[in-house]
């Protein structure tokens, strides 16, 4: 299937019983920018990246994610999508502008029920990270959220949504006992980065994490320190991934979803001769190559329970007094 024009992410919005609260530790303690809050509560963050926001929280009680944005080139791109979605059966809603001062986006549900948005926005001809310059903040520098772990009951309706809907190309799996998949790795066709989207077999619906990327390895340690001294707990890494072989760390958010920053993500230049990898759960090197630990329980399972969304933050975070 050719692709339907994804090129990048745009932002990711994530529903937040307490949206301001996890605003604020987004910028105090995460790297982020404050950059706008709506008067209904949504607040926008920038990253160190190229677009005015990368990072919504929305007021909502469902833990989860409230939609992904993902950018096309340009409206003819968009209008194009649209046709091709609506051909399908699927029901495509179109927004006049989406988001604070967005442009024209669409919204249409996977087969599992999460929301992606395709719009317009900056356009780059090649993965963000590579294009800026390293920032100089002192403190912890996500840049671009370039993908995110979409959990699904049925892994194979999702995966048929990804690839013959949108286009996208595996760049690899890893396959549980049985012979079952468990995650698929899914890339835009000529976008050169290794996946934008992580697909998980999970028993609910889930949103399993959602990723940063940081501009080198220097800035990944800085901002691994500078996470520390921010009394943010690292709760797995650094550590390096084997699908896309990306070094990695993963903590919470004050609102208890699981965020990767990561740098050096495999760059794939030629889709046409590229050759997916199969991985299994029984080779330890597929979550880590470097072997450092298991991956936290919570991590591999289902969201957060409602018990440590109400935890007193100092208690979740590890936040000790100074």
């Amino acid at each position: 299937m050719s692709p339907i024009g994804i090129e990048r992410v745009n932002y990711i919005a994530l529903n937040a019983k307490n949206p301001e609260t996890a605003a604020v530790f987004a910028a105090e303690r995460m790297g982020f920018s404050l950059v706008h809050a709506d008067p209904d509560g949504t607040h926008y963050l920038s990253a160190h990246g190229v677009d005015r926001y990368s990072l919504v929280y929305t007021p909502g009680d469902d833990h989860g994610l409230h939609h992904v944005s993902y950018l096309v080139h340009d409206a003819k791109t968009l209008d194009a999508a649209v046709s091709r979605l609506e051909a399908t059966g699927a029901k495509v809603s179109k927004l006049e502008s989406a988001g604070w001062e967005g442009a024209p986006a669409v919204r249409v549900l996977t087969p599992a029920g999460h929301c992606l948005e395709l719009t317009t926005g900056v356009s780059t001809a090649i993965p963000v990270a590579h294009l800026i310059e390293a920032p100089e903040t002192g403190g912890p520098e996500p840049v671009v959220a370039d993908h995110l772990g979409l959990g699904a009951t049925d892994f194979e309706a999702e995966e048929a949504f990804m690839l013959d809907t949108l286009g996208q190309l595996y760049s690899s799996r890893i396959m549980g006992p049985g012979g079952v998949q468990v995650m698929g790795f899914m890339r835009s066709p000529g976008r050169y980065l290794y996946h934008d989207v992580v697909l998980v077999r999970t028993p609910a619906t889930a949103l399993h994490h959602l990723q940063f990327s940081m501009k080198n390895v220097d800035s990944f340690y800085a901002t691994a320190e500078a996470l520390q001294a921010n009394d943010v707990r690292i709760e797995w890494g650094p550590l390096r991934h084997g699908p896309g072989h990306n070094i990695a760390l993963y903590f919470r958010d004050a609102e208890g979803y699981w965020f990767e920053y990561s740098v050096e993500e495999e760059i794939i230049l030629h889709d046409p001769t590229y050759v997916p990898r199969t991985w299994t759960v029984a080779d330890s090197h597929a979550v880590d190559e470097w072997n450092t630990g298991a991956p936290p329980a919570e991590l591999m399972g289902p969201p957060p329970p409602d018990a440590l969304l109400g935890a007193d933050l100092n208690e979740t975070f590890a936040v000790t007094d100074s």
